[in-house]
């Protein structure tokens, strides 16, 4: 997720009492999901020169599953650059 300096190594983290919070959706990280848990995923890619693709949805962790919060639609949006 990212470019160059800028690049992170999580797709995503927990939501609580703070924005960010534990678990962090990464590789390496082997924090169990437990039911109850808030998450959001936020996969980003960058290109450079060009600009960045990226979703963010909440979701909530339940025994049998996700269950997605976000209510807005999983649809791309293009903006143009006002930028001369």
């Amino acid at each position: 997720m990212g470019h160059g300096e800028g690049k992170v190594k999580f797709v995503g983290h927990g939501l609580g009492l703070e924005i960010d919070e534990y678990p962090v959706l990464a590789p390496h990280i082997n924090q169990k999901l437990e039911s109850g848990m808030v998450i959001a995923v936020e996969p980003k890619f960058v290109f450079p020169g060009k600009g960045v693709v990226g979703l963010e949805d909440d979701y909530l962790i339940t025994a049998t599953g996700v269950e997605r919060l976000t209510l807005t639609d999983q649809t791309l949006i293009r903006l143009q650059s006002r930028v001369s």
